[in-house]
């Protein structure tokens, strides 16, 4: 496994090499085309693509086992998983008013992906608040015990 892992790292490494050779956000519109029709960011993106795959596949292979070894505690996690995706989907729902004007941003986005990335951020945060909460529960529940 840590050949392999060195192999996927050491071929990730150089196909993002290959990116660097490309053109910059001031190049030619048509440098710019061609480098993204080009077989440089091709690879790239492709490499990318199987690595997300492979990497949801693992995860998911890795639940049926914890799911046959470990039922109450894979059950456990696929329910806070699914509490992320709930509190996710009611920030995503929510929206914002965050717009590419309010954000300063350089290169304009879709106002989808500003909400989906404000949405993400939050859940972030909610995650973060209830686990300094549980440690700060924790610690006055050992304290009272």
């Amino acid at each position: 496994m840590n050949i392999l892992k060195v192999v996927l790292v050491a071929i990730g490494v150089i196909l993002c090499l290959f990116l660097f050779g490309g053109p910059n956000a001031t190049g030619t519109p048509e440098e710019i085309k061609e480098f993204r029709e080009g077989s440089q960011l091709g690879l790239a993106s492709t490499f990318t693509g199987i690595i997300v795959f492979l990497g949801i596949g693992l995860i998911l292979l890795f639940f049926v086992v914890q799911l046959i070894s470990n039922p109450k505690k894979t059950v456990l996690s696929i329910l806070g998983l699914v509490a992320a995706l709930i509190i996710y989907l009611i920030f995503w729902a929510a929206g914002t008013g965050d717009t590419n004007e309010t954000l300063q941003l350089r290169h304009p986005v879709e106002q989808g992906t500003i909400t989906a990335t404000t949405a993400g951020l939050w859940t972030a945060l909610v995650a973060v608040g209830v686990g300094f909460l549980a440690v700060i529960a924790g610690f006055f529940t050992r304290a009272i015990k």
